[in-house]
């Protein structure tokens, strides 16, 4: 097993690379391990409280794709025994934890697919302006 190390949160994650470096996987990874540690402790996991943002409305939809793949690998038990790993490692989690964590993550995405918020800077910009 890989060394453990703590995963925080609240956290502001910024990813510069150049283009073909795999930010998005990068991101993708970031949300999902961030939603897992969320969900932990919570009644409900709390899709409504994370925000990713990217250049790109292709993107942003490549994001969302792979967020919920690597949650639906998770949950099925049938991601690369490597990635989970990496995927999971500071989380304190058992890997049935995360198979129904990851469960209860996608559900919820589902339920409320409008709080699912992978959106580009442009949309996330005229969101603020129309809603102040």
């Amino acid at each position: 097993m890989s060394s453990r190390r703590s995963f925080h949160s609240p956290e502001v994650f910024v990813c510069e690379a150049s283009a073909g470096s795999g930010k998005t996987y990068a991101l993708a990874e970031r949300y999902v391990r961030l939603i897992l540690y969320l969900s932990r402790n919570a009644q409900r996991p709390p899709v409504y409280s994370i925000l990713a943002i990217t250049f790109t409305n292709k993107a942003a939809v490549e994001m969302k794709e792979r967020i919920i793949r690597f949650l639906k690998e998770l949950a099925l038990g049938v991601m690369n025994h490597e990635e989970e790993a990496r995927m999971i490692d500071g989380l304190e989690l058992e890997p049935l934890e995360v198979r129904v964590l990851a469960r209860r993550i996608i559900d919820e995405i589902l339920r409320g697919y409008n709080y699912f918020q992978v959106q580009t800077i442009d949309r996330f910009i005229n969101t603020l302006l129309v809603t102040s």
